[in-house]
C-alpha cells in the first residue's frame, strides 16, 4: 500500500495525457482521393506546384459540366466542403470556361464531361482559390491541357479578384490535345488554326 498513492498520482496523469485533444490531420492535395495531379503540376508554375503540395487545403469543391464546342452547359456541383461557402463560386467558374482542341471524331456523343476543381486555401491575407478544369473521360488525365490554372483571392466584401499570372498559350482559354496528336501533322494544323 506504501505505492498506493504514487499509483493514483500516474493514473491520474494518464488521464490528462489521454484527455488531450489529438493534434488535426492536415490534408493536402496529395491526401484527395482521385484528384487530378498530373494535370494541375502541367499548368501552374513549378514553384508554386511545390509549395501547394504541402499546403494544408481548406476546402474542395468539385463541378461537373459537358463541353459542346467551346463552352460548358449543365453545371452541378458533385463534391462541396466547408457547408457549400464556395459552390457559388465554382458554378460561376464552370460558367466562365472555355476549352478549345478537343473535337468528338471518334466518340459517339458530340459531348464530354468536365471537371472543374477549386482548392481553397487560407492564407495570410485572407482565402485564396486555385481552379482548373480537365476532361473527366478516360485518358483525360494524360491529355495535353495548355492554360493557365486560375488563382483568385478573395476581398472583405465578398468578391473574388484573379490574381495577375502569366497566361497560357491561348490567354484564358483553355485547350486540349490527345497524347501523340503532335505526329499528326494535319490534325495539329487544324488544331492550331481553332485556336487562332
Amino acid at each position: 500500500m506504501k505505492n498506493a498513492p504514487l499509483v493514483l498520482v500516474l493514473i491520474a496523469c494518464l488521464g490528462s495525457v489521454s484527455a488531450a485533444p489529438a493534434p488535426e490531420k492536415v490534408r493536402t492535395i496529395e491526401e484527395i482521393p482521385g484528384f487530378p495531379l498530373r494535370v494541375l503540376k502541367r499548368t501552374i508554375s513549378p514553384t508554386i506546384y511545390k509549395h501547394l503540395r504541402v499546403s494544408p487545403v481548406e476546402a474542395w469543391v468539385e463541378v461537373r459540366a459537358r463541353l459542346s464546342g467551346t463552352h460548358l452547359f449543365g453545371a452541378r456541383v458533385i463534391h462541396s466542403e466547408a457547408d457549400g461557402a464556395y459552390d457559388g463560386y465554382a458554378l460561376r467558374l464552370a460558367r466562365e470556361t472555355e476549352i478549345t482542341g478537343f473535337f468528338s471524331v471518334g466518340h459517339i456523343h458530340p459531348t464530354t464531361s468536365v471537371l472543374i476543381n477549386v482548392l481553397i486555401y487560407e492564407i495570410a491575407d485572407g482565402t485564396m482559390a486555385l481552379s482548373f478544369p480537365y476532361l473527366d473521360e478516360a485518358g483525360g488525365e494524360q491529355m495535353g491541357y495548355y492554360g493557365a490554372t486560375t488563382l483568385a483571392t478573395q476581398q472583405s466584401n465578398g468578391e473574388w479578384i484573379d490574381l495577375k499570372l502569366p497566361l497560357g498559350p491561348t490567354g484564358k482559354v483553355w485547350s486540349v490535345r490527345t497524347p501523340g496528336l503532335a505526329n499528326n501533322w494535319e490534325l495539329t494544323s487544324l488544331l492550331d488554326k481553332c485556336i487562332e
